[in-house]
């Protein structure tokens, strides 16, 4: 078919992908005049919105955007649409957008769905088409045993494999925290089934996780390599993890399976916690031409704390501190690009990092990941400093695969306009560039990401 009789046809489905997008965006302002002009009926109605009075159900909606405009140093080979060769970009995208609602069915029963899309901008190649990330149910027997069901964010391993993204005290999510991100799960979401509740101080989720195989997830199903291994998709078996934790101070309590980066200094929080993840033969490699298999053994132990103060320039100190042990097998590595602005690479010119904004987040061996920030004023003046909160994260790698430690770290500002449902941050991201000449992955530069963030939250 000629490119002329193809031509209508490319047309049509370029403007059907915006007509989705556009309709995505309409349902998110319906849900907010909804919700509002109900809860506007009377000055006692609730947030819920109950449809009767028996069995007494009631509905929630809530709505979510983030959007990014960013400046990025390129890696080394990165092409744009046109193939051309880039050095750096500008680009508008859309971070995340959820679309989200809460059934509660009595006080024991709760429903969840959320349709939702990641990471849309210029090197995209089809226009952002919501799809079900989230659809479970949670039962209460009691606050020590409650059950989830179903696809979903509840996660074990540590604090921020399960985070929640609009309540971030950093720009992003910490992807060392995220080990089977789009390999076995769907953007951290899995099929699962967890116990979950609290015992005195204690909190704990255990759960079995089902993987998903590439088919699904979109990723590559890598052929096994001699001395590197990489996920196997032919012998899926489930996942076995579970993460526990212990509040000294203020008691933290979730209603779902995603913990805040930061309180605004509401809480007095100091917590410890540890955790796990196990596959069996989830991952595979070539040893003398033999294919062998290797279990994924992953632990975690971490610390949170939020505490205020009454600093004459600060409210509260915020800190976060992972230290990650990861056996992928050996020398399992990964690069990952977020919302990575890069339509393709020159192999001529590429490093290890890949194309885009990619670099080794992920891997076999020992990784320190911290959290720290500061909010600036005091909770009973009127300035603009109040509503300022200054941050850093670091982390720091050591990789079997890679003959240099990594480290890479952000810092940045966020601007509370109405607390955590309006926000506008900007961050700077330094990562490193590492070489594959003569096989000696070594960091032969380093390069800069700026990103200025806009966040609407609505619930």
């Amino acid at each position: 078919m000629s490119f002329m009789k193809r031509r209508p046809k490319i047309i049509a489905e370029k403007y059907i992908g915006r007509l989705r997008f556009v309709l995505a965006l309409v349902v998110m302002c319906s849900c907010s005049v909804f919700k509002y002009s109900v809860i506007a009926q009377t000055e006692t109605t609730p947030k819920e919105w109950q449809l009767s009075a028996k069995p007494n159900i009631k509905l929630k909606l809530n709505a979510s955007a983030q959007l990014w405009y960013r400046y990025t140093e390129l890696n080394p080979g990165s092409l744009d649409g046109n193939q051309n060769l880039q050095t750096s970009d500008f680009d508008l995208s859309l971070r995340r957008l959820r679309l989200g609602s809460r059934w509660s069915v009595g006080e024991r029963f709760k429903f969840y769905t959320v349709l939702g899309e990641n990471n849309y901008n210029k090197a995209s190649t089809k226009s952002p088409l919501l799809k079900v990330l989230d659809l479970y149910g949670t039962y209460k027997f009691s606050d020590k045993i409650n059950i989830a069901l179903g696809k979903s964010t509840w996660d074990g391993l540590s604090r921020y494999t399960a985070p929640a993204t609009t309540r971030m005290l950093a720009l992003d999510l910490p992807l060392i925290a995220q080990p089977t991100l789009n390999k076995t799960d769907d953007v951290t979401r899995n099929l699962s089934a967890f116990v979950y509740g609290d015992f005195g101080r204690l909190n704990y989720r255990i759960g079995i996780i089902d993987p998903y195989s590439y088919s699904y997830t979109g990723a590559s199903n890598v052929s096994p390599a001699e001395g590197i291994s990489d996920f196997s998709y032919d012998k899926l078996k489930l996942q076995y993890t579970g993460y526990f934790k212990y509040d000294f101070l203020d008691k933290e309590y979730t209603s779902g399976p995603n913990f805040n980066g930061t309180f605004l200094g509401s809480k007095q929080v100091l917590a410890l916690g540890a955790g796990f993840k196990y596959q069996p033969d989830a991952m595979s490699f070539l040893q003398e031409e033999e294919l062998q298999y290797h279990d994924m053994r992953l632990w975690a132990v971490d610390v949170f704390t939020e505490l205020p103060l009454h600093w004459s320039f600060a409210r509260a100190f915020t800190g976060y501190v992972g230290c990650f042990n990861y056996d992928f097998g050996p020398d399992y590595l990964r690069n990952i690009g977020v919302n990575n602005p890069a339509s393709g690479g020159d192999n001529t010119y590429l490093s290890l990092n890949g194309k885009g904004n990619a670099f080794p987040v992920m891997g076999t061996g020992t990784s320190v990941y911290w959290q720290l920030g500061l909010l600036l004023g005091q909770e009973h003046t009127k300035t603009i400093w109040k509503n300022i909160q200054i941050y850093n994260t670091g982390q720091w790698s050591n990789f079997d695969a890679l003959n240099n430690n990594m480290f890479a770290y952000s810092f940045g500002v966020n601007w509370y306009i109405n607390n955590q449902k309006m926000k506008l941050s900007i961050g700077g991201q330094n990562r490193p560039v590492f070489s594959t000449i003569n096989d000696s992955s070594v960091e032969i530069d380093r390069k800069w990401m700026g990103v200025l963030q806009f966040q609407y939250l609505l619930n």
